[in-house]
């Protein structure tokens, strides 16, 4: 099982809360074709908190104002997904509706590091990088799965952790991280002892970027066992 994370940016006429709405409505119809169709076997729709000066983390850049998740079975399938009528009659052209180009994306492996229980009103940190430029890529993904704490908080406790390692080499990140927390202010609590010197060996300098994001289960994720305790 292969996982596509994508991270879209809004087109300038649209608000935060409009670029939500059409996504969660008229391109989420569209995504729901490939779905019956067979292509997708799970999705999730990553929804970025407001603009407000509370809702990022000092000292992590913006990454985007969305990121869907997509599970496909293999490269095959997501090969027949974007040549297919579905896509290219649907949710292809009407990307260019609501989102501003470039749209980033790469290809992953996924692997569930903690999990548990999420209770209603918890947010989700997603954090990418590309790799230090003096790592090769077998030594950045044993670094970057290593750990069962998040990459930027070694101290912090998150109620679900998940990493991404990306299949290629040609893709605007190396890595994905994602860390579920019980609330906004959580984060923050966390984030408050983060120590991003600790990344400086393991990431490329400038590369690191995130977003706050409520998660919205479009198709529920294939279930995919704990790595670490």
């Amino acid at each position: 099982m292969l996982k596509v994370l994508s991270f879209l940016t809004r087109r300038d006429d649209f608000t935060l809360p409009a670029f939500s709405e059409y996504w969660r409505t008229t391109h989420k119809a569209h995504a729901l074709k490939l779905v019956d169709a067979g292509f997708i076997r799970g999705y999730i729709q990553n929804h970025r908190i407001g603009d407000d000066p509370g809702s990022g983390l000092p000292g992590l850049p913006l990454l985007a104002d969305g990121s869907p998740e997509l599970w496909v079975d293999d490269a095959d399938a997501l090969a027949r997904l974007v040549s297919s009528r579905e896509y290219l009659d649907g949710a292809g052209p009407d990307e260019a509706n609501f989102v501003a180009p470039p749209v980033l994306a790469f290809v992953a492996r996924e692997e569930v590091v903690v999990d548990s229980p999420l209770p209603p009103g918890a947010v989700k940190l997603i954090v990418v990088a590309r790799r230090g430029p003096a790592l090769a890529a077998a030594e950045f993904a044993r670094r970057w799965l290593g750990s069962c704490r998040p990459l930027p908080m070694p101290d912090a406790v998150p109620l679900r952790l998940t990493r991404h390692i990306a299949i290629a080499d040609d893709v605007p990140f190396d890595g994905a991280e994602c860390s579920w927390w019980p609330s906004l202010d959580a984060l923050h609590a966390a984030w408050a002892d983060a120590d991003l010197a600790t990344l400086e060996a393991l990431v490329a300098e400038g590369s690191l970027r995130g977003m706050v994001v409520r998660e919205e289960t479009v198709v529920a994720a294939p279930t995919l066992q704990p790595a670490l305790a």
